[in-house]
């Protein structure tokens, strides 16, 4: 077909178009997934026209330059309307099947009828691509913008807690001092019997507890870096001396213990706060085995790996994390426990990331390991 004959095609259809433009639109509006309190009900119908209008121009032109802007108006609207990408891509095709069906039943001549489904078929994949395109922009643009409003509130909420935490802590940290110190100077002026001795180890077992808990707010309570004294710690003999101390739980609780150790791994921090760390996680698997029907297991690896990192694995064969709080387990007040206070694992996580290392989590049926990396030294 040479030019002068595609330039009449073009024109016959869009001169066909303009007489069905009409009754095209009313079609398609009996057709659409388009509730009627629609709030933009009577700007679909626009829409509807402006489409043949842009197919006609296309036709007339071969240039679909001016689609970006309907697409752009059609997407913010079906935005602000909630509606589903879904019914919105139908909405398009059947848009096009009407426009497609009155083509093929026009009085058109069939070699018409075919140049003009091939030139639609151009247009309305690019309407829906475009369309498309633009809605999904937007629709991230709108996710993005909430995302970072929560995170916002989750920073500012985490903040005011920690802020919280360590006023709590400290008013409760002064008077423990003033009871332990007189249970202290009882202890030392009363007639000791075997159930005053057992009476005051309660009391102080329960003292202990507590400080432990007024420790972990203070720690949570720390957003800064680490500022305290620096040394070089074997993480080797850190891990083993942790392993002896838990020993007695693990023999109480029935828990077999497979380690492999490497030895000579050194890292720089405060070892009493890496203790605490360790001393967390393992106390973590020993409470989650204590009810484990079967064979109770807990693995230690620690080893150099590639990337010039210590890398410690903690795995215990327990019940797996719920899905639901994998991703959110190191955050305050997150816990598995009926009992827990949820800031051990947040306190692990903190101190870790004070000294340059990272803490993840991973939970399947089989076991639940806990991969912690410090830097070498």
């Amino acid at each position: 077909m040479d030019s002068s004959t595609n330039t009449q095609s073009n024109i016959e259809l869009a001169q066909f178009l303009r007489n069905q433009r009409t009754s095209i639109v009313e079609k398609w509006l009996e057709n659409v997934l388009l509730p009627q309190n629609d709030p933009f009900y009577e700007e679909v119908k626009k829409n509807g026209h402006q489409t043949i209008v842009e197919l006609i121009n296309f036709l007339e032109t071969g240039s679909l330059e001016r689609l970006q802007a309907l697409t752009s108006k059609i997407a913010k609207e079906r935005i602000e309307a909630k509606a589903n990408v879904g019914d919105f891509v139908h909405n398009i095709n059947v848009g096009r099947s009407i426009v497609y069906e009155l083509l093929m039943c026009s009085l058109l001549n069939d070699q018409l009828k075919g140049d003009g489904v091939l030139k639609m078929q151009l247009y309305f994949d690019q309407l829906v691509f475009l369309s498309v395109q633009e809605y999904t922009a937007l629709k991230d643009s709108i996710i993005d913008r909430k995302n970072q409003f929560i995170q916002e509130m989750h920073h500012d909420r985490l903040t005011m807690l920690g802020q919280i935490a360590a006023s709590f802590a400290h008013e409760f940290r002064n008077p423990l001092t003033s009871v332990k110190g007189f249970i202290y100077l009882l202890q030392k002026e009363l007639n000791k019997t075997d159930q005053s001795e057992y009476y005051f180890e309660i009391i102080q077992n329960e003292m202990q507890s507590l400080e432990e808990k007024i420790t972990q707010f203070l720690y949570l309570s720390k957003m800064r870096g680490l500022q305290d004294k620096l040394e070089k710690i074997s993480l080797s003999a850190l891990l083993k001396e942790m392993l002896n101390f838990m020993y007695p739980r693990f023999t109480e609780t029935n828990i077999v213990t497979i380690s492999q150790v490497e030895n000579d791994v050194f890292t720089e921090g405060d070892s009493s706060q890496v203790k605490q760390v360790l001393l967390n996680i393992l106390v973590n698997a020993v409470e989650e085995l204590s009810g484990w029907n079967g064979e109770r297991k807990i693995k230690v690896s620690l080893k150099k790996n590639e990337e010039n990192m210590a890398e410690l694995l903690i795995c215990n064969n327990g019940n797996p994390i719920p899905d639901y709080l994998l991703e959110n387990v190191f955050e305050p007040f997150v816990t598995t426990k009926s009992l827990g206070t949820g800031l051990g694992l947040s306190v692990c996580k903190q101190i870790v990331e004070k000294h340059n290392g990272t803490i993840e989590v991973s939970s399947t049926k089989d076991d639940t390991c806990f991969t912690i990396r410090f830097p070498l030294i």
